[in-house]
């Protein structure tokens, strides 16, 4: 059983918010999901929904179990998730 964590990131620029999904961790499923984060439509996202929305698409296409999943308010409230799964 392999661990890795999936992480939002939120941003605030002059041109609105961003946000990104990160994956850490040392698993032969981390290229595949990289890969998949790539090929979203909305990457970087402009909403948190879009975002957790999206993450929550990855972990179910790679068949992921959540062990942890912890929510946060970022700069100006911003939304940010952290997911620990395992395959």
């Amino acid at each position: 059983m392999q661990t890795i964590m999936l992480r939002s990131n939120a941003r605030k620029s002059n041109t609105g918010n961003s946000f990104t999904i990160e994956v850490l961790g040392d698993s032969a499923i981390k290229d595949d999901i990289k890969a998949s984060i790539a090929a979203l439509e909305h990457h970087p996202s402009r909403a948190p929904r879009r975002t957790i929305i999206d993450m929550l698409n990855l972990i179910e296409k790679h068949r992921l179990t959540i062990r942890f999943a912890e929510r946060e308010e970022a700069e100006e409230g911003l939304e940010t998730w952290t997911f620990i799964l395992q395959d």
